[in-house]
This record gives C-alpha cells, structure tokens and sequence, in this order.
C-alpha cells in the first residue's frame, strides 16, 4: 500500500511533464502569441490609444479588455454564496465543542490577524501596479478571521461585531458597486448624447469617456489606471465578505462535529 501511495503520484507526475512537454510548454525560447504581444504592448504604454494606464497585465485584463465578463463570473460567486448561506444559516451555535488553543497561538493570532488585514488591504488597493488586485486581496484578508476562529472559536467573531447580515450587506454593495462602475459610461452616453461603451476604462477611438486615470497634483502623484482601482476596492469587499461568511459557518460545523467525538 505504501509502495502505492508513492508510486501512482510520481506516475501521474511524470504524465503530466511529458505532456506538457510534449505540447511545447516547458521550451524557454517558445514565441508569445500575437494576442499575449499585444496586451503586452498597448497595455502599460500611455501613448497607445488603446492603454489601460496600468502596469500590472493581468488586472487591466480582467478589468478592462473583458470587465463585462467579469462582472458576470463575481456575480456567480456572489449567487454561490446566497444559495450556501440558505442551506446552512440556520446553523445554532449551542452545543459548540470549543478545541482549546495554547496561549502561544492565540497571542500570535492576535498579533497576526491584523497584520494580514493590512497586507490584504494593500494587495487590493495596488492591484493596477503591482501583481495582486481586489480578489486576492480578499483572498488574504480570509486568513485573519479563519485564524482567530481557530484560535478562540467561531464566537470570538461575534464579541468584534460580525454579523452574516451585515456582511451579506456589505458584499451586495460590493458587487452594486461593480456594476454601477460599469453601467456609468452608457448613463454618461445617454445624459450628453455621446458615444460610450460598457465597461469602458479609459477612453477609446470613437469614444472621449474616461474615468480619472491619474491624480497629479503639487503635493503628490497617484495612478488609478481609471476605473480599475475602483473595481479592485468593490471585488476585496465582495471577496472578504463572502468567503469570510462561509468560512463562519463551515467553522460551526466543523466545531459541531467535536460534539460526537
């Protein structure tokens, strides 16, 4: 058995290299494609008519080649988490079996929990600069409540205010916000009798709307590469909120489930 367990990984890992190699994936010298090029190309060069005013590919991608798609996929999410939190918020949290924690973890949980707050917040709020963006954002700020309910127990939450509603409430804001932010243009189009797109970041041949793309002013200078730093700060408060409320309840059955043990 233990011979098994050894020898079916590295057989699935050798399959996986030889086709990927076999496909040209692991060839140091293989070309971009035209498309990868040309994203490459326009994307951080502010002369090209068609830039996103940002240096970061991925999120200018995401955001403004095809913002209207991903609106689409935060919204699925968004259901997801409404269709889980219907099936599982009537959740009682009597007869909670609490694993007691040392003293060591719960002091560094407390000393972490706020740092991983900070960072989650910058890897939002720099998402159009540097490699990261509102949904990882998110993604970290979940390990600060995650450790502290492992650490003190699902309740702790609760003695610092959470509430699921609040939270739910604050996600709906998140997403409303995303797609006011790309509903704006056509409201925009419509007011002045103009030519604008849905989603639209800055603006396009055929097309003068744009949100701010820089703050320059005489105390400072700050890139919003336009509406992507809005849509970093909606999708963080859309991603915390949502995992942060189903890691809440999957945390009550988890310690509901010590009960039987």
């Amino acid at each position: 058995m233990r011979r098994a367990e050894v020898l079916i990984p590295f057989a699935i890992g050798l399959g996986l290299f030889a086709l990927t190699y076999s496909l040209g994936l692991l060839n140091p010298v293989r070309e971009l494609t035209s498309l990868a090029r040309t994203y490459l190309t326009i994307i951080p060069d502010k002369t090209s008519t068609y830039t996103s005013m940002s240096f970061e590919v991925v999120t200018a991608v995401i955001w403004d080649q095809r913002g209207f798609d991903t609106f689409f996929e935060t919204s699925v999410l968004f259901l997801a988490i409404i269709a889980s939190l219907s099936l599982i918020s009537k959740t009682e949290l009597r007869n909670i079996f609490y694993y007691p924690s040392t003293p060591i973890v719960r002091l560094v949980s407390r000393v972490l929990a706020p740092v991983i707050i900070i960072v989650s917040l910058s890897v939002a709020i720099h998402g159009h600069v540097t490699p990261g963006g509102g949904f990882q954002g998110g993604s970290v700020f979940v390990v600060a409540p995650l450790i502290i309910m492992l650490a003190f127990s699902s309740q702790r939450l609760g003695t610092h205010g959470f509430r699921s509603e609040r939270f739910l409430l604050l996600r709906a804001l998140g997403v409303s916000i995303i797609g006011l932010a790309g509903l704006l243009p056509i409201l925009y189009s419509n007011a002045l009798s103009v030519n604008a797109y849905l989603f639209q970041n800055l603006s396009k041949p055929g097309s003068g709307f744009s949100y701010p793309a820089l703050i320059d002013t005489p105390l400072f200078k700050m890139l919003l590469s336009g509406s992507l730093i809005i849509y970093n700060i909606a999708e963080y408060l859309a991603v915390l909120t949502g995992f942060t409320i189903a890691l809440y309840y999957l945390t009550i059955e988890f310690e509901k489930g010590g009960v039987g043990g």
